[in-house]
C-alpha cells in the first residue's frame, strides 16, 4: 500500500492540494485549477504528469475522461492516516459544544441524546451514539412516585448522578404510606449493589416481607426489564439527517433513497457502533464499510465510560469531509461526554 512519505515532495504536495480542493468544492480537480488557486512554480503539464504518477498508485482517480481528479478510498486512508495525533478543534468549537451540553438532563439517555444532537449541529453531519450499557452502574438512591391512581414512576439514581425511570401501571391504589415503607426498605438494602446484582437477585432479596411490601416489590420486577435490559436500538440516538441529505453527494435519487434507508434501519446503525474499537478514534471511509448502504459514507467513532461501562459516539457523512475538524471534534465530544457523566456535579 502506498504510503504519503513514499511519494516525492512534488507529488505530496499536488496529492495534498487535490484532496484539499476536493473536500472544499466537491469537484473533480484540474491540473489548470490547482496552478492558479495554489500558484504553483510548475505549469500546469508538469502537474498533469504528477496526476498521472498519483493515479498509476492508486491515491487518485478520474470519474470520467474529461473530468478533474478526485481522490480514492486508498487516497482518503493515507490522509486520514496522516492525520491522527494532529487534528486540532478550534477554541471557538471547544466552547460551542460545552455551553450547549451544560444544559442537559442527567438521565443516561437525556445525556447521550444531547451529545449526538450537538454533534451533528457543529460537524453537520450525521450525529450518532449509543449509550453506555446501564448495568454497570452502582445503585446510589430508589424511590416510587405515584404520578395517578393507576401510575407510578419508578426512579432509579446511580451513582454519580445519572438517573433511569420507567412508569409502572398498577391496578389498585396503593397507599402512600406503603409506598414511603418501600422507598425506605428498597433503599436500605439495594445501596451499593451494581444494577446486574440489583437485577439477578430481586427477588432473593426481599425474600422476607410481608405480602404487602412484596406485593410492590413484584410490580418493579415485573416492570424491571425496560429499565435494566433495554433493548440496544432504545440507547441509540441520531442527529442530523438533513446535514447529509444536502450533501452534493446525496443529490441524485438513488444515493438519497440510500441513505434514508440508513437512517431508517437503526439495527444496522446499533450493530455498526457496538461493533467499533472499545478504544481510540475509528475511521472507515467509503468502500471499506461492509455494509453495502455505508459505501457511499465514511464513519468516525470513538468511546466514552460511565465506570464500568462503554458507549459510542460519532458521526456518519460523505467521504468527501473534512476529516482533520471531525475527527478532532469527535474525540473532544467523546473526552466531554466521559468527564460530564462522570462529574455531574460540574453541570
Amino acid at each position: 500500500m502506498m504510503a504519503l512519505n513514499e511519494l516525492t515532495e512534488r507529488e505530496r504536495l499536488i496529492f495534498l492540494s487535490i484532496v484539499d480542493s476536493f473536500i472544499q468544492t466537491a469537484e473533480p480537480v484540474g491540473s489548470r485549477y490547482l496552478a492558479k488557486k495554489y500558484g504553483f512554480k510548475f505549469s500546469p503539464s508538469t502537474i498533469r504528469n504528477i496526476m498521472t504518477d498519483l493515479e498509476d498508485k492508486g491515491l487518485i482517480g478520474q470519474p470520467h475522461t474529461s473530468a478533474g481528479r478526485v481522490p480514492t478510498t486508498l487516497g482518503y486512508r493515507q490522509y486520514v492516516d496522516s492525520l491522527i495525533g494532529v487534528a486540532r478543534l478550534d477554541t471557538s468549537d471547544k466552547r460551542v459544544i460545552l455551553n450547549k451540553l451544560a444544559r442537559f438532563t442527567r438521565d443516561i439517555d437525556g445525556i447521550v441524546e444531547k451529545a449526538s444532537e450537538v454533534l451533528g449541529g457543529v460537524s453537520s453531519l450525521l450525529g450518532v451514539a449509543l449509550s453506555p450499557r446501564f448495568n454497570c452502574g452502582k445503585v446510589e438512591k430508589i424511590e416510587l412516585v405515584r404520578l395517578t391512581d393507576g401510575t407510578l414512576l419508578f426512579v432509579l439514581r446511580i451513582q454519580a448522578g445519572l438517573v433511569k425511570t420507567m412508569f409502572i401501571e398498577i391496578d389498585e391504589e396503593i397507599p402512600q404510606d406503603l409506598l414511603e415503607a418501600t422507598n425506605q426498605i428498597l433503599n436500605e438494602r439495594l445501596y451499593g449493589l451494581s444494577v446486574a446484582q440489583l437485577q439477578n437477585s430481586l427477588g432473593e432479596i426481599f425474600g422476607d416481607l410481608d405480602s404487602r411490601r412484596r406485593m410492590v416489590i413484584d410490580l418493579i420486577r415485573r416492570n424491571s426489564l425496560r429499565v435494566f435490559n433495554s433493548e440496544p436500538s432504545r440507547d441509540f440516538h441520531l442527529s442530523g439527517a438533513r446535514n447529509v441529505i444536502v450533501q452534493p453527494e446525496f443529490q441524485s435519487n438513488e444515493r438519497i433513497e440510500m441513505m434514508l434507508e440508513l437512517i431508517e434501519r437503526k439495527d444496522i446503525l446499533v450493530k455498526v457502533l457496538m461493533d467499533r474499537p472499545s478504544e481510540g478514534v475509528s475511521i472507515v471511509i467509503g468502500e471499506e464499510n461492509e455494509v453495502e448502504l455505508m459505501k457511499s459514507c465514511s464513519l468516525i467513532t470513538t468511546t466514552f465510560k460511565y465506570q464500568d461501562a462503554v458507549g459510542t459516539i460519532g458521526v456518519i457523512g460523505p467521504v468527501r469531509m473534512k476529516y482533520d475538524k471531525v475527527i478532532a471534534l469527535v474525540k473532544f465530544m467523546a473526552d466531554a461526554l466521559s468527564h460530564m457523566i462522570a462529574h455531574p456535579q460540574d453541570v
